[in-house]
């Protein structure tokens, strides 16, 4: 990704709500992923990522520090668990909410990184909103 993409950035793409890491605004994302499974993130291989997911519990966040996200956001307007806001707040994790799907946030994003085919690789007639 050559586009400097600040979390700040990301944030208002996705008309997210922050619900800790705030002081972590300013911080700039290297790299996306978007899966709803544990074993795609530990397969990505990406640093410094910003995790998009539909996933609300605590492996989520602790898959997300093991494996160098810089935030987790959740997608569909689903609420975290209180140990994973917990565990957030502890290991400094950025969580943000959004209320858009999975790939509505991903063409958001790609719309972000100035990508103006984002979301429609392997679709048929299904050009981003």
């Amino acid at each position: 990704m050559d586009k400097k993409i600040t979390l700040a950035e990301v944030v208002q793409a996705l008309e997210g709500e922050i619900i800790c890491g705030e002081d972590k605004l300013d911080k700039i994302v290297e790299n996306f992923g978007a899966t709803d499974l544990l074993s795609d993130v530990l397969a990505m291989g990406k640093t410094n990522y910003a995790l998009l997911t539909g996933l609300t519990n605590v492996q989520i966040l602790r898959t997300a520090e093991i494996t160098n996200a810089c935030c987790v956001v959740i997608v569909r307007n689903k609420q975290p668990q209180p140990a994973a806001v917990s565990l957030a707040q502890r290991n400094g994790i950025p969580l943000i909410l959004s209320k858009l799907t999975m790939f509505d946030a991903c063409c958001r994003i790609g719309k972000l990184l100035g990508d103006t085919d984002a979301g429609t690789e392997g679709t048929t007639n299904t050009p981003c909103p």
